[in-house]
């Protein structure tokens, strides 16, 4: 079940990261962060809801929760301006390489994977150099928000792999909520100090962002789901497969182009991806 799971977050992330970038290319990324989490807050609350209590954990857990909501904040917001500034075929499976990131953190921590995944790791980081080259062709697509994508692969990568050591104290939706929390407060501080009130919103843009925060809060619970099942390692590199359905979305409806060179380092990196899982 956990390879079930982890394709589920792929799917749901990916089809969340496309469905913000609208809406941060409109509002700006700051505006964004802060009504996607509102929502997912309120969403994440409202699942609670059908599962009353409240867990007792210890206050490290608790403390290490509040860890891993910041490095998703810093995360999140590398991923909604390297989205916003970027092309969306490009930085998007960039930022996936955070399966390499988790996987060398489980490695460390104790778990074994197969050669295989060892392989995929390496072939995931040489697909990150190649389609990180700049492009010949001026109409491709181009390094505007790479660096931020590779810093989403490292925020994403600690944070996702320390799940794991939380989920079985808190659970499958307490994590997420508390995440919610953490990363509104640091929304409405980023906010704040612009001393700017929240963007308004017209109906077509409230759909996205619910839609947005619906399938980013989906993709968590399935996530932290498939950690109760299977290794760190293989639903981390699963759930990284969300760039596959973010470049495909792009290409679809934004006909967003790439180099040769630059497909083929996608290439390269989703079947590092692939050999990962495996």
């Amino acid at each position: 079940m956990g390879i079930v799971y982890g394709i589920a977050a792929a799917l749901c992330w990916g089809a969340s990261d496309f469905v913000v970038t609208h809406v941060s290319r409109a509002i700006g990324v700051r505006h964004t962060f802060f009504y996607v989490q509102l929502v997912g807050m309120v969403l994440a609350g409202a699942l609670l809801l059908f599962r009353p209590g409240a867990p007792a954990p210890t206050p490290l857990v608790w403390l290490l929760v509040v860890g891993i909501g910041l490095f998703n904040v810093i995360g999140t917001l590398l991923l909604y301006r390297s989205f916003a500034i970027g092309t969306l075929a490009l930085v998007s499976p960039i930022a996936s390489g955070f399966a390499v990131v988790s996987a060398l953190l489980a490695l460390l921590a104790g778990e074994r994977p197969a050669r295989l995944a060892l392989l995929g790791a390496l072939l995931l980081v040489g697909g990150v150099v190649v389609v990180s080259r700049s492009p010949h062709d001026r109409q491709a697509a181009t390094l505007a928000g790479v660096p931020e994508a590779l810093g989403v692969t490292l925020c994403f990568g600690v944070s996702l792999w320390a799940l794991d050591y939380v989920t079985p104290a808190l659970g499958i939706l307490w994590p997420v909520l508390v995440l919610r929390c953490v990363e509104l407060v640091c929304a409405i501080g980023l906010l704040a100090r612009q001393r700017a009130l929240p963007a308004r919103l017209n109906a077509p843009r409230w759909v996205l962002v619910v839609l947005g925060a619906l399938l980013d809060t989906l993709a968590f619970i399935a996530f932290n789901m498939g950690l109760g099942s299977a290794y760190t390692t293989i639903v981390t590199a699963l759930a990284s497969l969300f760039s596959a359905v973010t470049v495909l979305l792009a290409w679809v409806f934004l006909r967003e182009r790439l180099a040769p060179a630059q497909w083929a380092g996608v290439a390269v990196i989703l079947c590092g991806v692939l050999l990962v899982s495996m």
